[in-house]
């Protein structure tokens, strides 16, 4: 079962990315480029997790367009971990982002492990973000089974960079370049 809604997120989420054709349009559609960023951060709740991800998406830091936009916008794939000996745990997890500018939001699903214990998640997550190179989100999760899992709360501060070498040139002249 666990399986089935986790290939069932996976599929939803890759699924956003994509894209209706229509014979009407020509047959040789620009492609949209896909920005990879490594995108680690530090979780706080009832423990301290790190938290390591790959963003696969859009990202965008430009003052020249008709309306000046900096954003990220596109999937993330990782896992968190406390590194703990005593209650070792790591949460493989999925999500989606979009941040623009100052507000972020996040979807993800992951399932935690702890020893022989196992709960899955639905983590919805908003907060402040630098133009989606920094973002700094409160986030609930929702507990689809509960596992009783100690030093893991529903409630959370998560602290993430997207970095990517371009990306964050971009960002930085666009927030404090003239």
């Amino acid at each position: 079962m666990k399986q089935l809604v986790s290939l069932t997120f996976f599929l939803f989420f890759l699924s956003l990315h994509a894209q209706s054709t229509n014979d009407s349009l020509p047959k040789e559609e620009p492609k949209i480029p896909y920005d990879k960023a490594f995108s680690p951060g530090i979780i706080f709740q009832d423990d301290v997790f790190a938290d390591i991800n790959l963003f696969i998406g859009s990202t965008i830091a430009n003052k020249k367009n008709y309306i000046p936009i900096a954003g990220a916008i596109g999937t993330r794939m990782g896992f968190e971990t406390n590194f703990s000996k005593d209650n070792f745990t790591i949460a493989p997890k999925i999500g989606y982002e979009l941040s623009v500018e100052i507000i972020s939001l996040r979807l993800s699903a992951l399932n935690y492990f702890q020893q022989e214990k196992s709960e899955f998640r639905v983590l919805p997550e908003i907060g402040l973000t630098l133009g989606g190179w920094a973002d700094l989100t409160y986030g609930y999760g929702i507990q689809i089974n509960d596992a009783n899992l100690h030093n893991v709360a529903q409630h959370r501060v998560a602290l993430t960079f997207n970095l990517n070498k371009q990306f964050t040139k971009d960002v930085f002249d666009y927030f404090f370049k003239n």
